[in-house]
């Protein structure tokens, strides 16, 4: 498996050249991925097609922190029409904090209008809100049980679809520091173990039975 982690996704490679050409210039490990469109049968809609930008989880602030340097020149003359100058100071502090969710840009114009309405924004400050952020985000999912009683119920009755409710429990997620943890509580992961075993096991039972009927 590859190191490099997931750092921003594109609608096309030409908006992420920027960002590109920065890391290249800082001697920064990437690589780029082009996802195309899919349809995903679980949320019932389509994902449209992106580009997207992984790095190493140790250069994810590094990164960030360059786009917001290279984003600071000209913020002066930035259009006041801009939508961000129509944000409240706690919504100009929640960009801050989740970084990840937007344009270096935006992140950077917010820093600066904060700045003009008297704020004093430090380092320490946005370094503590991300960090508090992510603390949030570790903590894992409420537990699923009506998923878990519905992969149990699927698995004894040799249903595939009961594996992919079991990876969902398994699966990790990734943090905006790069961080992968899991998703689920312990107890949930091992209800996702149980459900795998117990899918085969009864997938083999149910093969045996149909191969002796016959």
């Amino acid at each position: 498996m590859s190191l490099l982690q997931r750092y921003q996704t594109f609608p096309s490679p030409a908006l992420a050249q920027p960002l590109l050409t920065l890391l290249e210039e800082k001697r920064i490990a990437f690589d780029t991925a082009h996802l195309p469109e899919t349809f995903n049968a679980a949320l019932g809609q389509t994902v449209p097609e992106l580009f997207e930008v992984k790095l190493l989880p140790g250069d994810f602030e590094k990164a960030r922190a360059l786009e917001m340097e290279a984003n600071r020149a000209g913020l002066a003359e930035v259009d006041p029409a801009h939508y961000l100058f129509s944000f409240t100071d706690v919504e100009l502090f929640d960009i801050l904090a989740k970084a990840d969710e937007w344009s270096a840009f935006d992140v950077a114009l917010a820093e600066h209008i904060l700045q003009q309405r008297g704020h004093t924004v430090t380092p320490e400050e946005v370094q503590f809100l991300r960090q508090y952020r992510v603390a949030e985000l570790s903590r894992p999912a409420p537990s699923a049980h009506a998923w878990i009683l519905f992969g149990y119920a699927l698995a004894a009755a040799g249903g595939l679809f009961a594996v992919f409710i079991a990876l969902h429990l398994l699966h990790r997620k990734l943090l905006p520091d790069g961080q992968q943890v899991p998703a689920f509580s312990a107890e949930d992961r091992k209800h996702g173990k149980q459900i795998i075993i117990l899918s085969i096991l009864s997938t083999l039972v149910w093969l045996g039975v149909a191969l002796w009927a016959r």
